[in-house]
């Protein structure tokens, strides 16, 4: 007998879902602040030469391109949330209102109603995210440095200063070179009150004024393991031609003073061209990877059967982590930045001032892409029985993520599982699909601010640590905005007398650095290209489609679902036997939407 999924299944996709909702709304934010930006720079320099305006009219195509993708999966996550609140509603009491369980971002009005992001942050959650509230702390002893300001410490912990005290606290001396962690911090949060080229033409500053002291030839290496610090953990800085005048000054000073100091700097400027033709290599991929996607999508022996490929759920969940992992490792920290904070400053801001990748956007996508991947491969499975097996097996592949510390895509997998489309099919679920599905629910519970999932990544963290070079830990994306978010919402960047919110800048840096721990693992496990090509590029439905193959499955329930079932057909047309492919697995439901956007 099917067990039915009741209010408390519905209510965990619709949590997942509202908080991807609020990222994807963020980033969608964040791109048509850079489309009008970059609109406006066009508009304003019309009488550059032909090879300008070539160009950035090419640059206007791929933000109007990425605007109309994130706006798209905006739309598709509104009508899925919309449907779940629906259905939560009509099968059950009313939802407890609560901080871990956000309003639906469905604005009928223009009341403000809060959402993960903008809740005021409770003192529960100021020190979960590493932040003593205020009371708790002894009164700020200055700690005086020259003539350029004062830097404050707690705890013996740097926590502000004026801005230029916090440079000067970075540029190195003959006996002091600052703390990895000070300066990935500062260089990180810089961009919030000003740009990385000025930051960095003011160490390049800092080293010519001591040109002619005895001590400059022991100094200058110290300025250039500083700039190969930021080159290495920031090197899409770098795609700045204003930065790359100062690397080239700054490299130019140091090298002509021993052989020594000519290799290192041949090694830096090595070491930055790799990294990005990396991110070029990486962003070409991307672009193929949306080509052969749109080929598959209007191709009609596309079948949509993850069985036919792989019936191994562990082999797959490996593929799956060797995803997220190489998207995760192309993001550049400074993204997290640029794109979800906002900076202090008054000025608008230039296009060539704004973030130069998408990797972040990329890496967003795809969990929402593999949310919708996980109904359909659900709801194009036509007979019961095919339906519950590929259900169980996409239930095992949830699991062997959590085994590989994989949560990112275990969350998508969860969303897609408890979509309005998948939680209506009762006679599909198992009595042991049912058990599984209980202890993902406990996983996702957002109880505690999603305790039992914080619990098992800290513990998951540890135990990776083990053997941080054969394994690694992805944590769920969305969760790790809404942190970003809170950190920056709750706390000032600039304090009442002017100085900078360096602990603030300490927090975000850790938030932000859990993601980058594993970039020199090395998985244990083979690639299986035919496993990564399906899950990449194999189309997926949108909502409406879902939602008619599913009532295509199973008759609507109600009044309310027979009515949606009506519209569905009017609006999308129905393609029944005549039209439907032969191969057992497949759907004639896909539709060409995506097909609008034009190849990058």
């Amino acid at each position: 007998a099917g067990i039915t999924g009741g209010p408390k299944n519905m209510s965990r996709g619709r949590d997942l879902i509202s908080i991807q909702l609020e990222v994807t709304e963020r980033l969608l934010e964040a791109e048509e602040r850079k489309l009008l930006v970059l609109t406006n720079d066009i508009g304003t320099s019309r009488h550059s030469d032909v090879l300008n305006n070539s160009a950035r009219a090419k640059e206007l195509e791929i933000q109007e391109n990425s605007c109309r993708r994130i706006k798209m999966q905006h739309q598709r996550l509104q009508k899925e949330l919309q449907a779940v609140a629906t259905v939560s509603l009509a099968s059950g009491p009313r939802l407890r209102a609560s901080r871990s369980l956000p309003a639906i971002g469905l604005r009928s009005t223009a009341k403000h109603r809060p959402t993960v992001f903008d809740t005021l942050v409770t003192r529960m959650e100021t020190t979960c995210l590493g932040v003593q509230p205020p009371e708790a702390s002894p009164p700020a002893s200055p700690l005086k440095l020259g003539l350029s300001g004062e830097l404050v410490q707690k705890y013996g912990a740097l926590v502000g200063g004026s801005l230029n005290a916090l440079v000067e606290h970075l540029l190195p001396n003959e006996s002091y070179y600052p703390e990895s962690s000070f300066a990935f911090a500062f260089i990180l949060c810089c961009r919030l009150f000003m740009k990385p080229y000025e930051l960095l033409a003011k160490v390049l500053r800092g080293l010519q004024l001591r040109k002619n002291d005895p001590e400059y030839p022991d100094l200058a290496p110290k300025y250039l393991q500083l700039l190969n610090e930021w080159v290495d953990k920031f090197p899409y800085d770098f795609r700045d031609e204003r930065m790359m005048v100062s690397f080239k000054e700054l490299t130019q000073a140091a090298a002509p003073l021993s052989l020594e100091m000519r290799k290192t700097v041949g090694h830096l400027q090595a070491n930055l061209i790799k990294k990005l033709n990396s991110l070029e290599k990486y962003e070409r991929i991307l672009s193929q990877l949306n080509i052969a996607a749109m080929e598959r999508l209007i191709d009609p022996k596309t079948e949509v059967n993850i069985l036919r490929i792989c019936e191994n759920p562990a082999v797959v969940a490996q593929q799956l982590t060797y995803i997220e992992l190489e998207r995760l490792n192309n993001i550049g920290p400074e993204e997290f930045i640029q794109t979800f904070v906002k900076s202090t400053e008054e000025k608008e801001p230039l296009y060539r001032d704004m973030k130069k990748t998408s990797n972040l956007e990329a890496y967003v996508e795809w969990f929402n892409r593999l949310s919708y991947l996980t109904a359909t491969e659900i709801c194009v499975s036509d007979k019961k029985r095919d339906r519950t097996k590929v259900l169980d097996f996409i239930v095992d592949v949830a699991f062997e993520c959590r085994k590989l510390h994989n949560f990112n895509s275990c969350m998508a997998i969860i969303a897609g599982l408890f979509m309005s489309s998948v939680n209506r099919l009762k006679k599909a679920r198992t009595r042991a699909i049912e058990e599984k599905l209980q202890e993902l629910e406990h996983l996702a519970d957002p109880v505690g601010n999603y305790m039992v999932y914080r619990e098992e990544l800290k513990d998951s963290t540890s135990i990776a640590a083990q053997s941080i070079k054969s394994s690694c830990v992805v944590p769920f994306f969305g969760l790790l905005v809404k942190d970003i978010y809170f950190t920056q919402e709750g706390n000032k960047t600039r304090l009442e007398n002017g100085n900078i919110n360096f602990e603030k800048c300490m927090v975000l840096a850790n938030l932000v650095s859990q993601v980058f721990l594993w970039k020199e693992t090395v998985l244990p496990f083979p690639r299986v290209q035919e496993v990564l090509n399906y899950l990449m590029t194999i189309p997926a439905l949108t909502d409406d489609e879902l939602q008619l193959a599913s009532y295509e499955l199973e008759p609507p329930a109600n009044d309310g679902e027979k009515r949606r079932y009506q519209q569905l057909r009017e609006q999308l047309g129905i393609r029944r036997e005549n039209s439907r492919r032969h191969t057992t697995g497949t759907s004639p439901f896909f539709s060409s939407e995506d097909s609008s956007i034009k190849e990058e």
